[in-house]
């Protein structure tokens, strides 16, 4: 089984979000996938579950510091790591990519500089992001009402309003999963 770990130890940051939009996409595939919420504060749409032949396993895991998360890191064949774009995120963040380091992580590593807005203090974060850690490969995910809608409605945002920004960013987030996965669609 391939596995998409969802992780960062600050709650907040759009994990079970992401999580989600990947699982949309399997849907969307008719993928067999388990789908791992140990997250468990609520906010998931796809509930929890294991199907029989499973090809791929989501993991979508909680907002704390977890003494699993490096063998969770090590046993995933792609790693997502969102993150809010805000000060208050640099040293969570900085903690995750030591932890990436510490564990030797040699699987694909997607940082997620999620819920961006017209203000500075996004375009201030992105530009230390890129400085300070040019080696990390990024995808932003801007911040919209859109989330919330179609997450009110149970639906992927690609599906409940398919020309949007947001819609665009999440299709390129997943599109970037399938590669690394091998999944040809």
């Amino acid at each position: 089984m391939k596995t998409v770990l969802v992780c960062n130890q600050k709650g907040g940051t759009g994990k079970t979000t992401l999580a989600d939009e990947i699982a949309f996409e399997f849907d969307r595939l008719n993928l067999k996938y388990d789908f791992y919420d140990l997250d468990r504060q609520g906010g998931c749409i796809h509930a929890g579950h294991e199907v029989e032949d499973a090809e791929y396993g989501i993991v979508d895991t909680p907002g704390a510091l977890q003494k699993d998360m490096g063998k969770w890191m090590k046993q995933a064949d792609i790693i997502i790591i969102p993150t809010k774009m805000t000060s208050k995120e640099i040293e969570p963040l900085e903690r995750m990519i030591e932890l990436v380091k510490q564990n030797n992580i040699t699987v694909p590593v997607l940082y997620v500089l999620n819920m961006k807005n017209q203000y500075s203090a996004s375009k201030d974060f992105e530009e230390w992001f890129t400085d300070a850690h040019p080696e990390c490969k990024t995808v932003v995910i801007p911040q919209s009402e859109i989330f919330v809608q179609a997450a009110a409605s149970g639906m992927s945002v690609i599906d409940f309003k398919k020309s949007s920004v947001p819609a665009e960013k999440v299709k390129a987030l997943v599109s970037i999963v399938k590669y690394e996965l091998g999944i040809k669609n």
